[in-house]
């Protein structure tokens, strides 16, 4: 066929960010900065009750960080919040005990 177009594989070894599109061989992020990959992986390295409490301090708007720097008063005010938060949660999952068909918590 004299009209047939050629198929062109100019952008093997090209620069362009297009070249490869969707795949990445890289997982870092800019230096100082932890990846999604690593925020993931440290976070799936807690215990469920470490995990637990990082959202519900993520709840409250606050950090692990941010609460150790806290003066002893406003960090009570927390971790009193944080118990009252999981009395909440125990007696909340109680009453679902009977329901069926429940895997996972998708609002969490």
């Amino acid at each position: 066929m004299a009209g047939a177009s050629v198929l062109s594989i100019s952008s093997i070894g090209s620069s362009s960010p297009y070249a490869y599109a969707g795949v990445s061989a890289s997982t870092s992020s800019p230096i100082g900065e932890p990846s999604a990959k690593d925020e993931f992986l440290k976070f799936q390295s807690k215990s469920p009750a470490e995990k637990m409490r990082a959202m519900m301090l993520a709840k409250l708007g606050v950090t692990e960080e941010q609460l150790k720097a806290m003066p002893p008063e406003e960090r009570k005010k927390i971790e009193d919040k944080l118990k009252d938060m999981v009395k909440q949660q125990v007696q909340n999952d109680i009453g679902k005990k009977g329901q069926t068909g429940l895997v996972a918590d998708i609002l969490a």
